[in-house]
């Protein structure tokens, strides 16, 4: 339910720039634990959200009622109508938004809009009407995890090679893992807005939601669990790959349990999401609203990118035959110091050459966390 501001009436709303509730009409300032809002049982487990309904698209939206505009937020249609009340699982708490709007739409700009290779379209869809904030739910779980597993590898003897086997087990303590609470959010994608700093959190209280979207966990305690257990595996994994002194190293079988210790606890982590269409392909930025890490990548003119890679290539090539030549016929009386500087040249174009088809194919794996269908759903359908 929407708070009052005590002066003059108006809506309160969340400023992240000044974590204070904020009054459009007047003005005024308040902290979100001096307003109390008299429809709001602070000791029951659940808290109240209005559902809203677009009459064009059908999606429907659960926010307060200081963020539902006079358009629906999916397909732009003015007839949106509120339909019903829910009641929604009461968090441990919620880390509040840093990061205003402006500057998560700066951070973008900043990271992507200046680069060359990215579509004038897509520059024009970086406006604020498409950025919103969004409360994501994550689950904080202290586990002790044990772990036994195989690997084999090649160990080289002089001119001979052999296949190795490796075993390694062990245990340890998780503490404060993150957990994304949401079936739909790809927990790959929300590994990567990480680290949230916890010693942020507050109690929770639904006036921090004012002016924001928020979503509720859909997972049981057996989903918990296993996301928890995978995570750790990932984590142990890695580290028993990195004891092993060997070449193709493989992981042949692994066997792991997980035991989470004390109730997990239940929080809403800030992050805005950019989301935007391109071709008919949808596409999600998404921004730490308490950190500002943007993760993700924009769509890119594949003729742009290729015509400048194979420039270089040509390049490359150029200047490799000028040397040849100058070394093999001393051309023109070609000096060292030249000679030198056109073999700089080229160990610097090929670094250059090297390094952009790296960085395209980690273009392209950002570019399917981006184009994800899942976030998009997420976006459209999970909003609260």
């Amino acid at each position: 339910m929407a708070v009052l501001c005590s002066n003059c009436s108006g809506k309160l709303i969340f400023n992240p720039a000044s974590q204070k509730l904020e009054c459009a009409a007047c003005g005024s300032m308040f902290s979100p634990e001096d307003v109390s809002d008299f429809n709001a049982d602070i000791h029951s487990k659940y808290y109240d959200t209005r559902v809203y309904t677009c009459a064009h698209c059908g999606a429907e939206v659960v926010t307060s009622d200081t963020e539902v505009s006079t358009f629906c937020i999916y397909c732009g249609n003015p007839a949106i109508n509120f339909t019903r009340i829910s009641k929604e699982y009461r968090p441990d708490g919620l880390i509040p938004f840093k990061i205003t709007k402006t500057e998560a739409l700066k951070r973008v700009k900043e990271k992507f809009l200046k680069n060359p290779i990215i579509p004038k379209e897509v520059k024009n869809k970086a406006v604020p009407e498409n950025i919103r904030g969004i409360y994501v739910p994550y689950w904080i779980v202290n586990a002790r995890f044990t772990q036994a597993e195989y690997i084999s590898g090649d160990i080289h003897f002089g001119k001979y090679t052999e296949r190795k086997h490796f075993q390694r087990a062990g245990s340890c303590n998780f503490k404060n893992m993150p957990i994304d609470g949401s079936n739909i959010l790809n927990d790959k994608v929300s590994m990567k807005l990480e680290p949230f700093y916890f010693e942020d959190a507050k109690e929770f209280d639904e006036d921090y939601l004012n002016g924001f979207y928020s979503n509720t966990s859909d997972m049981t305690y057996e989903d918990l669990r296993g996301s928890a257990a995978e995570r750790c595996h990932e984590l142990f994994s890695k580290e028993s790959f990195n004891s092993v002194a060997a070449d193709n190293k493989m992981l042949e079988d692994s066997v792991y349990w997980i035991d989470i210790q004390d109730n997990p606890l239940y929080l809403m982590l800030p992050v805005w999401f950019f989301t935007f269409k391109y071709k008919g392909e949808p596409h999600t930025i998404l921004i730490n609203g308490q950190t500002g890490k943007v993760v993700g990548t924009m769509p890119w003119e594949q003729k742009r990118i290729y015509s400048i890679f194979w420039s270089i290539f040509f390049l490359v090539l150029t200047v490799m035959t000028l040397c040849f030549l100058g070394i093999t016929f001393n051309l023109g009386g070609l000096s060292n110091l030249y000679n030198m500087l056109i073999i700089a040249i080229i160990l610097f174009s090929t670094t250059v050459f090297t390094t952009g088809l790296v960085g395209l194919k980690k273009i392209i794996k950002n570019n399917r966390i981006t184009k994800s269908e899942d976030i998009f759903k997420f976006v459209k359908k999970r909003q609260a």
